[in-house]
């Protein structure tokens, strides 16, 4: 008498748990590659916003001839302007130049003619002037992760108002 042959279809248990476990490692090297993909996202935006608001700040003093100013502290920035011999806030209702809060996980580094700027908190008065000559002081500011403090963008200003922005190792 022959054999019967019985053909069965599906997995065994074993070779399901062997995929489950390949899935699983593949999603872990995943996550861990992705990780600060968001932080990194927002420090580029935060970098990118500051230098089109100092674009727009330039034109603003040199077209209204005022002279204008930012503020920086530990959580952000803020802009000014000189109004009968005094700095003056720019007020909340004026949507583009608001004071500006910074991400959790992020901070700045400002430098003027290459010296650290050391940010305080209680300050009223710009660290940075935007002249209506067109007439700038030296700056970098620097944009870093708290995370990964190799994770970093600079804004470079010069004499002549030339504003670059670029990502930068943190040894340059």
């Amino acid at each position: 008498m022959p054999k019967l042959q019985t053909k069965t279809n599906g997995f065994t248990l074993i070779e399901i748990m062997v995929v489950m476990i390949i899935i699983g490692v593949i999603l872990s090297f995943a996550t861990l590659s992705i990780g600060d993909g968001g932080l990194a996202q927002k420090l580029e935006q935060e970098a990118q916003r500051l230098t089109a608001l100092l674009k727009l700040a330039q034109t603003e003093a040199i077209m209204q001839a005022k002279e204008m100013g930012i503020s920086f502290d530990n959580q952000g920035y803020r802009f000014y302007v000189l109004q009968a011999q005094k700095w003056q806030p720019f007020t909340i209702q004026d949507d583009i130049f608001r004071p500006r809060t910074l991400p959790k996980g992020i901070f700045t580094e400002i430098h003027l003619e290459g010296e650290p700027i050391i940010l305080n908190e209680a300050k009223n008065t710009p660290q940075l002037l935007l002249l209506s000559s067109g007439e700038l002081i030296p700056f970098q500011i620097l944009f870093i992760a708290e995370t990964d403090e190799t994770m970093r963008y600079r804004i470079t200003g010069t004499a002549l108002w030339e504003l670059s922005l670029q990502q930068v190792q943190r040894n340059e």
